[in-house]
């Protein structure tokens, strides 16, 4: 699946959800679903981004939509297994680059965020290390080569 199919995907299953639940998605808030200042998908994106700035509180917006994602995924889980792989490769895809879509995919799932997003805790304290023994070597070269 590609970054196209896979937002296609996600956001169909954002409005599907609304409709289903009885919660309203205003035309700017839907638009604002395709929302990358990569790459513009609707020929009007920026002008729906400064006006959702303007008349929306993205905050509240970030938490209808996650609502909606947990609610979709929940639904399509309940009707097959097979919906699981599809949520899958569509949060593959789409991470590949930067949509705004994908914050909102990562609150609902943190779990994708962690399985993409490894930690390294053990190699950056060393590097940490490593940099600290540089410095302190540094100096004290300088101190002996002033003397």
């Amino acid at each position: 699946m590609d970054a196209t199919g896979a937002k296609d995907f996600l956001i169909s299953k954002v409005v599907q959800e609304a409709e289903l639940s009885h919660q309203h998605l205003s035309e700017i808030e839907r638009k604002m679903l395709y929302f990358t200042e990569a790459h513009p998908s609707l020929p009007d994106i920026m002008e729906v981004n400064a006006e959702f700035e303007r008349d929306y509180d993205s905050d509240d917006y970030e938490d209808k939509i996650v609502r909606l994602l947990r609610g979709a995924r929940a639904r399509d889980l309940e009707q097959s297994i097979q919906f699981k792989d599809m949520w899958n490769d569509a949060i593959s895809a789409l991470k590949r680059e930067d949509h705004y879509l994908l914050v909102m995919v990562y609150r609902a799932f943190p779990e994708y965020r962690k399985a993409i997003m490894p930690t390294h805790h053990t190699r950056d304290y060393l590097i940490y290390i490593a940099i600290g023994m540089a410095l302190v070597c540094l100096c004290i070269g300088i101190a002996e080569w002033s003397r």
